[in-house]
């Protein structure tokens, strides 16, 4: 039987724990996850989001410890894509009576689960809630990361359900943050923020900005752990990344055929680390992208290569560009190289999705032939010098 942890009087945590999860839309997660679920023991009773749909059975049983599901009188969506609400119609099942409250773009998403057959009530930032003792407001996050998202703020228990921030991608058995270690719990927060958040800091600032204006105890995210001590530490953090600012590192990322462009990667490194710049390299072959992500969120100088094949670049870098263009921060400076046998399609491919990623580009891509020379490598090294004082 799975058992639900209360984790405010009345308010009860009933998620599932992903442990074997590796794997979401492009994000590894070496450390599984959970989809958090909370269920509101009041005059009405209230669950905030589901889970996956294959793991309704242990949200339903630990739902069952606490209360008959029938009883359930709202369900609160925060965010209704599938990790949150896939177990939403074998919830609606167990819970005839269920109302739906979502924002009103969640509505109109979760039409497309139930259709006409459950009344779907649309809430607004400042609407709330009435559900016995407690009073529920609801602050719409539009764009964190999706047109629908809101939170859930219990003001007479100070917990916000923050839906996607503030979340990590964690399994674990413990349920509250500073019972794990801090430097695994931060990393995970960070590589988080840099895959599912970043492209939205902006709109995310601003949530930032009203959650701080809440008074807080508790701060429950859809996925990993739940902030209590460390509310003002997540709250820093996130202030920090969204302002998307690069710090003197850089990130060298490549696909190789025949080694030349595996040996121009670690010239490149070279250059760059005599002008003081921290680099991380990876080969795509074997490193993993939203690893990579992490510290391109970091990174003033992203320089991504691949050598010449088919008249494009090798699939590994192919699949690396495509998931830079939906999550790389603007401002940076992208430096497209790699070698070539008779032409130079891959380079300048590599030149225009940077581009087109909102980086800033030099004018010619750095190349060279794959029989490469001494020559090359001083001229290489020489051009990456050239690029970083010219930045300075």
């Amino acid at each position: 039987m799975f058992k639900a942890k209360e984790i405010k009087p009345g308010i009860w945590w009933v998620g599932v724990i992903e442990w074997n999860e590796r794997y979401i839309h492009g994000f590894t997660m070496p450390y599984g996850s959970t989809n958090n679920a909370y269920l509101i023991m009041d005059e009405h009773v209230t669950l905030v989001d589901t889970c996956t749909e294959r793991y309704w059975p242990e949200l339903l049983d630990r739902i069952s410890e606490i209360v008959d599901p029938v009883k359930i009188e709202y369900l609160i969506s925060n965010h209704a894509e599938k990790d949150h609400e896939g177990a939403l119609r074998e919830v609606l099942a167990a819970a005839p009576q269920a109302k739906i409250v979502a924002s009103p773009q969640g509505c109109k998403i979760l039409e497309t689960y139930v259709g006409g057959e459950r009344e779907l009530i649309p809430v607004k930032t400042g609407d709330t809630l009435t559900i016995g003792a407690r009073t529920l407001s609801f602050i719409q996050t539009t764009m964190v990361h999706w047109p629908d998202n809101m939170v859930t703020y219990s003001p007479a228990d100070k917990i916000l359900f923050s839906n996607d921030a503030f979340g990590q991608f964690l399994a674990t058995s413990e349920r509250f943050a500073d019972e794990v270690d801090p430097c695994l719990l931060f990393s995970c927060a960070k590589k988080y923020f840099a895959n599912i958040i970043m492209p939205f800091a902006k709109q995310t600032a601003k949530a930032v900005a009203a959650v701080k204006e809440l008074d807080l105890d508790m701060i429950a995210p859809s996925h990993g752990l739940i902030w209590r001590s460390q509310i003002a530490d997540i709250l820093d953090a996130y202030e920090a990344w969204c302002r998307l600012k690069p710090t003197d590192s850089a990130v060298i990322a490549y696909a190789s055929m025949y080694g030349t462009t595996d040996r121009m990667a670690r010239i490149i490194a070279e250059a760059m680390m005599e002008q003081g710049i921290s680099v991380r390299l990876y080969d795509l072959a074997v490193s993993d992208i939203s690893d990579i992500m992490t510290y391109i969120m970091d990174a003033k100088y992203v320089a991504v290569g691949s050598a010449c094949h088919n008249m494009t670049v090798l699939p590994e870098a192919g699949r690396f560009l495509t998931y830079l263009k939906g999550l790389a921060p603007k401002g940076r400076i992208g430096i497209p190289f790699g070698s070539f046998g008779w032409a130079q399609p891959a380079q300048k491919e590599i030149s225009t999705q940077l581009e087109g990623a909102g980086f800033a580009v030099p004018d010619a891509p750095l190349t060279t032939n794959w029989n490469d020379s001494p020559e090359d490598d001083q001229a290489l090294y020489d051009a990456v010098t050239q690029i970083i004082e010219s930045a300075e």
